[in-house]
């Protein structure tokens, strides 16, 4: 840099500051605020919207007025600064990088030129809807930290203070069988109390009491055939299964490379609507109701002298849940309303699945558990459970490489996308599952919306359609009240052509804004809403959850025994429901909005809002 440039910098330089403290000399003498404004527009206190001042009554009015204006601004700016500072992290160290190299080799004088030009005026690297971006930022932070939005929305989860890793069959109570499968059967359970849990080791089993209210929890207990009855054998062999558990087996007895093999399984964040599996242990298989009637070759030998299992295998711990879905949608006529909420809590728990590099590939009906907990008519609480086909890799994502017929492609073959079903294998063929849960859902929406899957057949009957060679055009009539919008979307996720589908999370966006966005912004086709008009609803969304989430303690009883579960004499738990409708919204339309404002960001509302215009009306 030439000493003739330095001085003229020094010049520009100094003028500005020379220019600063003058004009803040006269902005307090002369009692004003200048009406310059920088790039986030704030409207000034104590100036008219056309521009003029307001009346100054006296001095000391005036004086105490422009002192809280003074704050109120220097207090907006400090709120914009942190959320900027945390948007232009990245930003700011990447030009520290550049400058730092430009300083080194030369041509140094523009780029700082421009780089002090920019973050001045605000213009240029950080955009309006960069600044909008970073407010988004700001309320998926807060939202992430809402009750609201976690899973355990009740009370009906007792805690006891057992160690980690002493978690066995024995502190539990073990009721009535709830259901079995082809790779595991499912227990109704409670935790069992001090007098119960030293019962000289054994496992206590409760087959008199029918009612299974009386259990709020649920023990899925796999078959195991093959894996060696140690926990690191049966932990590596079912690791799929425990890809939503809260607190998983600590692997002390796993080798380097096991752990190494572990750690690159993909672990699912708890959601509202994944299954709320509370712990998961290995231990001895025993003798459990019903076991010889419904399972006889999956006991060990030591129990059944023909039986095939092993002496050990997988337990999970859970939220014992009311129904699956098919057998509520069998058993009611259910209102549209409440179709179309399980509907969006489907949709947010498959782009919370994909969103974390997980496909399910074993989605259906079965593998969809409600609470009906709530009151009367009010929705249910939909999760969805079954983890054992689940695609949890770091290493390729939701792309499977398929280069034998050996490898697995998934659970269910009827309800597979066409993208799934139809690959050959190859030397450098992959299976690409990004949107496989998304085609699956779409088939599930007919059931939801009371039709008959048209790729799944009851028993004994042939399906409609197959996923493999249907048409488009051959796919059922959706009901007449159905909204369009949901017509469009169960359209969009059956397309057979993949570019053309929408993915997991833009499909739940544009359920989201038919639930909740002003019916104006769907139907207008000629304009979208701003930027700063998105930015109000989706502020308005936030304060309402905020608020509501402040009033009702829900959780606190989750990490601590809970004074509202008795026990009667014959120790029978009473299950007590905490889910009822919290205002003007049920429990599930709260998650819903916070599990939404979990992931929003401004782009994909706005492509939502445009894909809507496009394709619904």
């Amino acid at each position: 840099m030439s000493i003739r440039t330095a001085v003229h910098r020094f010049v520009q330089n100094g003028r500005v500051i020379l220019r600063s403290l003058r004009n803040n000399e006269r902005f307090h003498s002369k009692g004003y605020a200048n009406k310059h404004s920088d790039k986030i527009h704030v409207q000034i206190t104590g100036e008219s919207q056309s521009g003029g001042f307001l009346c100054q009554n006296s001095g000391n009015a005036w004086n105490a007025g422009w002192q809280l204006s003074y704050l109120g601004t220097h207090a907006r700016r400090i709120f914009v600064e942190n959320i900027l500072k945390r948007v232009t992290n990245s930003l700011a160290a990447d030009l520290r990088r550049r400058a730092a190299s430009r300083l080194v080799f030369g041509d140094s004088a523009p780029f700082f030129a421009l780089v002090g030009v920019s973050l001045a005026s605000g213009t240029g690297m950080l955009t309006k809807d960069d600044e909008l971006e970073g407010v988004c930022w700001e309320i998926r932070e807060a939202i992430s930290k809402l009750q609201w939005n976690m899973p355990q929305n009740d009370k009906n989860y007792q805690t006891i203070s057992i160690d980690d890793n002493a978690v066995t069959l024995r502190d539990f109570v073990i009721g009535p069988i709830i259901a079995k499968g082809c790779s595991a059967a499912v227990y109704a359970a409670r935790f069992a109390n001090t007098t119960q849990n030293e019962n000289n080791g054994q496992i206590n089993i409760d087959t008199k009491t029918k009612d299974t209210n009386a259990f709020p929890l649920a023990i899925k207990m796999m078959f195991n055939y093959d894996a060696e009855s140690n926990a690191a054998a049966i932990l590596r062999a079912m690791y799929r299964e425990i890809v939503p558990a809260r607190k998983h087996y600590k692997n002390d007895e796993l080798t380097t490379w096991e752990q190494k093999l572990m750690e690159n399984k993909v672990k699912l964040p708890p959601h509202p609507n994944i299954v709320a599996m509370y712990y998961v242990f290995a231990d001895r298989i025993p003798m459990l109701p019903n076991s010889w009637g419904m399972y006889p070759d999956a006991l060990p030998v030591r129990i059944n002298p023909h039986g095939s299992g092993r002496n050990m295998s997988l337990f999970l711990v859970m939220k014992r849940y009311d129904v699956t879905l098919k057998q509520y949608v069998m058993n009611r006529n259910i209102d549209m309303r409440v179709s179309i909420l399980l509907f969006a809590q489907l949709l947010e728990a498959v782009a919370h699945m994909n969103g974390n590099g997980i496909a399910h590939r074993d989605l259906k009906s079965d593998n969809i558990l409600l609470d009906l907990s709530e009151e009367t008519d009010n929705c249910p609480s939909l999760v969805v459970t079954d983890f054992g086909c689940c695609l949890a890799d770091k290493s390729h994502g939701l792309y499977l490489p398929y280069n034998t017929h050996d490898i697995d492609k998934g659970g269910n073959v009827a309800l597979m996308a066409p993208e799934v079903i139809s690959v050959n294998p190859g030397p450098f063929t992959n299976i690409n599952y990004t949107k496989a849960d998304l085609w699956t859902v779409g088939t599930i929406a007919y059931e939801i919306f009371g039709m008959q899957n048209p790729f799944h057949g009851e028993k004994g009957e042939k399906a409609v359609l197959n996923n493999y060679d249907y048409t488009e055009g051959a796919l059922p009539v959706l009901p007449k009240n159905l909204p369009s919008i949901i017509k469009a979307i169960i359209k969009n996720a059956l397309s057979k052509n993949l570019s053309k589908r929408l993915d997991s999370n833009l499909a739940a966006t544009v359920m989201q804004l038919h639930l909740w966005a002003p019916s104006s912004w769907l139907k207008n086709k000629e304009q979208l809403p701003s930027s700063n008009e998105v930015m109000q609803w989706l502020l308005c969304l936030t304060t309402k959850v905020l608020c509501e989430g402040r009033n009702v303690d829900l959780f606190s009883s989750l990490h601590r025994p809970s004074t509202d579960m008795k026990y009667d004499t014959g120790d029978t738990y009473k299950r007590t429901f905490f889910t009822r409708s919290c205002g003007r919204c049920t429990m599930p339309e709260y998650q819903l909005i916070s599990s939404f404002l979990s992931r929003v960001t401004l782009a994909n509302v706005r492509n939502a809002l445009k894909w809507i215009q496009r394709n619904a009306y």
